[in-house]
């Protein structure tokens, strides 16, 4: 496998049932070429017809990639997490991205 892409309840409670989380990977060794922008570009248009009002991702930082990619497909940035994801035994602040739906169509 190469990459996967997702989405997936923002908040379990009723007043956030028109928000969803989206996410994206793609395997070390084949970033950059554009398998990112595919399977977003996939994902998008799957939701496209579903009642979502607005999208959010959590992109752990560094990774300017993710970001350039995510303000791409329409979000913003609206805020960071401090040393709130742990992976590779260290702590990482992860930056919260959102996109309106009704402002730009999913997948545009």
């Amino acid at each position: 496998m190469l990459g996967f892409a997702t989405s997936s309840v923002f908040r379990p409670r009723a007043a956030y049932d028109r928000s969803i989380e989206s996410s994206v990977y793609v395997r070390d060794g084949v970033t950059g070429l554009g398998l990112g922008t595919r399977l977003y570009g996939a994902l998008f248009t799957a939701l496209a017809s579903e009642d979502i009002h607005r999208v959010y991702a959590g992109v752990t930082t560094p990774n300017e990639a993710s970001i350039a990619l995510h303000r791409r497909f329409g979000f913003r940035e609206v805020g960071r997490f401090h040393e709130v994801g742990r992976k590779f035994d260290r702590w990482w602040d992860v930056v919260f991205l959102e996109k309106r739906v009704e402002d730009a169509p999913l997948g545009e």
